[in-house]
């Protein structure tokens, strides 16, 4: 079993290369160079990569992490290993967000003893392109290509989790919710109607929607509705000074965010997006996430978590197992990485939660229970 020491020292060499969403290239080949130097059969999709095959007839098990991060700070550019409130943290772009995970999937994965008494075969996916904009993300090229994939019975994806089994994820929606007046002078506003203000009591009513429970499965999600950005067609600061201050604005569009439980689907939330702004306002839907369901019923999603002994919670949030609830593959998220960390100034992972997260996956992938790791 790997120690603490070496998986320090792994995570330290992994976040060495800060690769940024698109430049994974340096990364992809270091971790390719690896592998093959250990005589592990690599298949490269892009910058992403597969590590293993299809050897054997036992379930397979995909431990899957991407290999791009945000942009560094002057705060996280450097690795290293720090003290703070009583224990040792890893520092560095990337440590929470996901490269500790992507660290105890390897280390699992190269130990042949774990591998071979395994009742699974594993396979690693790491792939690139997670951090930018969805069409750019390669795991569905890799699951297209690589079709063999598609055969798994569970995917963890060790994206932070705070070391909870955290099981489906919510979907998304984006949508331009357009207010239209009529373009008019400020000093005689009655030659026109004053899109933004129009917009008041939707946003009023918007503003008082809280959060609602949903439970899936009894697995407990949010519905969220969220107003993320604004704009009238005379722009001005800070983006710039389209037209003058002094014009009573024609339109005013509201990017509206539906983050939905895995309850329903995309066509269904759309339409209560719809019937939410109704006849006040245009909608364009711009962007579509579909949830994915937590799977419970499956009986690899019941023994990862049976195994591991870890608090279970709904993803609330989007991530990659919607991608791999599309293409047949039931999927959790499960890693050390601390969800405040991700994409924060001086970026860091506790050293304990690395540990305590690499003895609970040992745990399922020797079918076995963490309780008496």
């Amino acid at each position: 079993m790997t120690t603490e020491a070496e998986l320090v020292d792994r995570l330290l060499e992994h976040c060495s290369r800060v690769c940024v969403t698109g430049d994974e290239g340096p990364i992809a080949d270091a971790v390719a160079d690896h592998y093959h130097g250990l005589g592990e059969a690599v298949t490269r999709v892009g910058n992403s990569l597969v590590v293993g095959g299809r050897t054997t007839d036992r379930p397979l098990v995909l431990l899957v992490g991407h290999l791009d991060v945000v942009p560094p700070t002057d705060e996280d550019r450097d690795p290293r290993v720090e003290r703070r409130d009583g224990g040792e943290v890893v520092v560095g772009r990337g440590t929470s967000d996901m490269k500790a995970g992507n660290v105890i999937a390897m280390a699992a994965f190269e130990d042949t003893a774990l591998r071979d008494a395994s009742p699974y075969e594993l396979a690693l996916v790491l792939y690139a392109a997670e951090e930018g904009p969805a069409e750019d993300n390669e795991l569905a090229d890799v699951l297209t290509e690589v079709s063999w994939l598609r055969e798994a019975e569970l995917a963890v994806v060790l994206e932070p989790t705070d070391g909870e089994v955290q099981l489906g994820c919510l979907g998304g929606l984006h949508a331009q919710v357009v207010f239209e007046g009529r373009q008019a002078h400020s000093a005689r506003p009655w030659h026109g109607s004053n899109a933004l203000t129009l917009a008041g009591d939707w946003l009023a009513e918007l503003h008082g929607r809280q959060p609602a429970p949903v439970e899936v499965d009894g697995i407990p999600y949010h519905d969220v509705w969220s107003a993320t950005q604004a704009w009238t067609d005379n722009l001005g600061p800070p983006f710039g000074e389209r037209m003058a201050r002094n014009v009573i604005p024609g339109t005013f569009t509201v990017n509206l965010n539906l983050r939905f439980a895995p309850s329903r689907d995309l066509s269904t939330a759309e339409q209560e997006l719809r019937d939410l702004v109704g006849d006040r306002a245009r909608v364009t839907i711009v962007d579509r996430s579909p949830p994915a369901p937590p799977r419970l019923e499956v009986a690899t999603v019941r023994a990862f978590v049976d195994a591991v002994d870890a608090p279970v919670a709904g993803k609330q949030a989007w991530t990659d197992v919607a991608r791999f609830a599309e293409f047949g593959v039931p999927a959790c998220n499960y890693g050390p990485g601390l969800t405040a960390q991700a994409h924060q100034r001086g970026e860091y992972v506790p050293v304990a939660a690395m540990t305590t997260a690499h003895t609970r996956l040992r745990a399922f992938l020797a079918g076995g229970d963490a309780r008496r790791a």
